[in-house]
């Protein structure tokens, strides 16, 4: 025992210990649970509201989780909203509301309506982006209905669906016809040199907009409480999210509104995707006569390289596809052969070739007519040569312009999977 002794007189640290238990353990042991003093938000929405006293009000929702004591894992949440004549006092009343103090660090998507976008979209994410609690990876969406209606949706989701919001958005993002955005790269993107932010823009839609039947079940309000088990079987979604298109911004501005057709072009030439297809039409070779026969990717690979010419940046941009056939409208009826055998043909090949090619010159057309520099060539041109690219934007007259001074050339290889 007295060599025991002698070593804790030996190890100071111990007593260090002994004193930070006492002194904070029991009281720890004491406190109320956090869960009962915080309200875990993982969405929130901002709308415009009506005008009061001829002050403009903004109206804040709150998708909150609340924990249920059960055997079974159950996940519950809630919707709750409040109006104020600004973002932060609408939250504060949001708070009020709840009951509970607004805990932000488990936010996963901010969602902004489109009449809020088109009055500006820095003042209304300065509260958030300010905020240490909110991340800065936290995705932003917009919705062409109202964001008060998506975290509706999205609640519906949630309780009765193994697939949530956020997993919905981040498995969009790497199609070529899709993209994703989070106040990280929104406003990396707005502040920096080509001061252009993409963002998507989500609908909700109800069971009457579906093309599929699902089972009817009783609305539900704001602030309603509504379980249901995650990963469950025998439920069925009454509403649904889908991408409608992407808003693209510069200075904070919207600009313009690309469909999912117009995105996908500009996607070749930034090469910001991992999987989609290609459908190419009227293919006629010892397989196919006038098939229209789409393609799925499998991997890409992009190079840029640039030259100048008179003063004048020549950016060749060279695209690699892998590609395997997985479809084929044939005019003569159904192909008897097995189509994932067929070898892609050299007059396929040219076929997709000449289509690709067309895709990413009208997605460079867009980016032109725009002035909006998505693929961001301007930081390309800037750490190739900043003394070449200095001297060419003083040589233009409008050196927002710089799109269309650029040469493009486009090169294009498919591989076969």
């Amino acid at each position: 025992m007295k060599y025991f002794f002698t070593q804790l007189y030996k190890t100071p640290m111990f007593f260090v210990f002994v004193l930070m238990v006492a002194f904070y353990g029991f009281h720890a042991l004491g406190r109320t649970a956090e869960i009962n003093q915080y309200a875990v938000v993982t969405a929130v929405g901002i709308d415009m509201a009506e005008e009061e006293e001829g002050e403009q009000l903004y109206e804040v929702t709150l998708l909150t989780f609340i924990p249920v004591a059960q055997q079974s894992f159950t996940e519950s949440y809630k919707v709750f909203n409040a109006k104020g004549r600004s973002v932060s006092e609408a939250m504060d009343l949001a708070s009020l509301n709840i009951g509970r103090e607004i805990g932000l660090s488990h936010i996963k998507i901010i969602v902004l309506s489109k009449e809020l976008i088109e009055n500006g979209l820095h003042k209304f994410l300065d509260y958030l982006s300010r905020n240490v609690q909110v991340a800065s990876s936290t995705k932003v969406v917009a919705t062409d209905s109202t964001a008060k209606d998506f975290l509706t949706t999205a609640q519906n989701l949630d309780n009765e669906s193994s697939i949530k919001v956020s997993e919905h958005i981040m498995y969009n993002s790497e199609y070529i016809y899709s993209t994703e955005s989070s106040l990280e790269t929104f406003f990396k993107g707005t502040f920096g040199p080509t001061k252009v932010g993409l963002m998507a823009c989500l609908s909700p839609k109800s069971p009457d907009e579906q093309t599929m039947p699902t089972a009817a079940s009783d609305s539900q309000g704001a602030g309603e409480e509504k379980s249901g088990s995650s990963g469950g079987s025998g439920t069925s979604t009454q509403d649904m999210i889908t991408q409608c298109h992407v808003y693209v911004f510069k200075e904070g501005e919207l600009v313009v509104t690309l469909g999912e057709r117009e995105m996908k072009k500009v996607n070749f030439v930034c090469g910001d995707y991992t999987d989609g297809s290609i459908q190419v039409k009227n293919i006629s070779d010892k397989h196919f006569t006038n098939a229209n026969v789409t393609f799925e990717i499998f991997g890409k690979s992009m190079k840029y390289n640039v030259s100048y010419q008179n003063g004048i940046p020549v950016i060749n941009i060279d695209t690699s596809l892998t590609l395997r056939m997985s479809e084929v409208e044939d005019e003569t009826g159904m192909v008897k052969e097995n189509v994932e055998l067929f070898v892609i043909s050299p007059e396929a090949t040219k076929a997709i070739e000449r289509k690709v090619k067309q895709s990413m010159a009208e997605g460079i057309n867009t980016m032109r007519e725009n002035q909006v520099d998505i693929a961001d060539f301007y930081t390309l041109l800037y750490n190739n040569n900043k003394q070449a690219f200095k001297n060419f934007l003083d040589s233009l007259e409008d050196p927002e312009d710089y799109l269309n001074r650029i040469v493009f050339k486009i090169g294009v290889r498919i591989l076969a999977k």
